[in-house]
């Protein structure tokens, strides 16, 4: 049977471990990116509400390939693109929390333009944009990985911070009543 000490030990380390574990961040922020490389793209989400494509390029240069040069006859230079295979902007209204983690965050993005996206289309025009599939993909902030949480894992989190600041201020009301 343990100890009650070790009791208290083991669950000490394990709600450290929780604690300090939400706030890595959620990938390496990528500080230095230069976007010399073609297809290297620093983008954020689109902030429209009609149709449109879901990714704005910031900074960098997209490269088209030729077999997909046809669709742009005068070149491409908007900065819209689609992205495929690029989970922040796979979000669901199940998962609400995930908008905010899309819409508050730039990314850089590593890849290549496989396709053509049909925005819109009608019987007078349509819009497109190129359909850029990320290879990989990092931050360019901060973002702790609590906030990624779901509902139930989230207020778990909360209360155990909570907690554990009752915990210490009363630990450290201890100390100072006993000198």
């Amino acid at each position: 049977m343990p100890s009650l000490r070790t009791i208290r030990h083991i669950i000490f380390y394990s709600v450290l471990t929780w604690l300090l574990y939400g706030l890595l961040p959620v990938t390496i922020p990528a500080l230095y990116e230069t976007f010399d490389n073609p297809n290297t793209l620093l983008i954020r989400r689109q902030e429209c509400g009609c149709l449109c494509a879901e990714g704005v390029i910031v900074a960098g240069t997209l490269v088209i390939p030729d077999s997909l040069q046809s669709f742009f006859p005068r070149g491409f230079h908007g900065s819209e693109i689609s992205l495929s295979e690029f989970p922040p902007f796979d979000v669901t209204m199940e998962h609400i929390e995930t908008f905010d983690f899309a819409n508050y965050n730039q990314f850089i993005v590593k890849g290549q333009v496989v396709g053509i996206d049909t925005i819109y289309c009608d019987s007078l025009s349509a819009e497109i944009a190129p359909l850029f599939k990320v290879d990989d993909w990092s931050l360019t902030s901060y973002y702790p990985r609590f906030l990624r949480f779901h509902d139930l894992p989230l207020l778990g989190y909360l209360a155990s911070w909570t907690f554990s600041a009752i915990t210490v201020l009363i630990f450290v009301g201890m100390r100072l009543i006993r000198r």
